[in-house]
């Protein structure tokens, strides 16, 4: 069980995904603002809840969100997988399935998240430790999946520079539970170590991780976040052995 600090969008997810809550784990931002509660590290704000969804049940997860009063969001590039109700936004990726049907045909496919099942928590909220809301993936999912994203860029062109600094932090501030979630190999364990090569060895990495952590305040330079983001690859390698 992991106990968080709940936040208002947490409240809100926990809320619109309660029903669902055993067919998807929650992912992207709002994952690592689980992951790093109490670390005392600052995020950029984030109003999107992603969430993988087997595609079996993909379709349900769907049916729940327009039941919910949720609509698909009215944005051309997002709308396949969007779903939005005032400041609540909800999207769902599934993975590949040879004859997917109905809403779960249209939703972008990610081979991770099957992975999920094994490497997510339970978790709950301050104030009511016991009563698990949601499911979320835990740190070393999060680092294997934002390594899948590496390079990624928005529909305007803009390169994402947060899956690096995202990666960054995780390693730095989880690497403890990273290394012994990671401890019995597999796909997790290969993204880990090539997450970490990656902001070592990629000028390109360092620098994307440079520029957001610049941009959160947890570097003065950019140089300092470049220095930051290959000592803390280092050190994870290391540990990984």
């Amino acid at each position: 069980m992991r106990v968080v600090s709940p936040t208002a969008l947490l409240r809100a997810a926990a809320d619109v995904l309660g029903p669902v809550r055993d067919d998807v784990v929650v992912i992207g931002a709002l994952a690592v603002q689980i992951a790093l509660d109490g670390a005392d590290v600052p995020l950029t704000p984030t109003r999107d809840i992603d969430v993988g969804s087997s595609t079996e049940r993909a379709n349900e997860v769907v049916a729940h969100l327009e039941e919910s009063g949720l609509e698909r969001s009215e944005i051309e590039h997002e709308k396949p997988f969007t779903w939005v109700r005032g400041e609540v936004k909800v999207q769902v990726i599934r993975p590949f399935h040879p004859f997917p049907k109905g809403a779960a045909a249209r939703l972008p496919v990610n081979q991770l998240i099957p992975e999920l099942d094994a490497n997510r928590w339970l978790v709950a909220f301050e104030g009511d430790p016991e009563a698990g809301r949601l499911w979320a993936a835990k740190p070393a999912a999060l680092v294997a999946l934002k390594e899948k994203a590496f390079g990624r860029s928005r529909p305007s062109g803009e390169r994402v520079d947060r899956d690096f600094s995202d990666a960054v932090l995780l390693l730095d501030h989880r690497g403890e539970e990273i290394v012994d979630e990671v401890a019995g190999g597999g796909q997790i364990r290969a993204r880990v170590v090539a997450a970490a090569e990656r902001l070592r060895d990629d000028d390109g990495a360092a620098e994307s991780a440079a520029r957001e952590l610049l941009a959160i305040g947890e570097a003065e330079t950019l140089r300092e976040g470049e220095t930051a983001a290959r000592r803390t690859a280092r050190e994870i390698l290391a540990e990984l052995g």
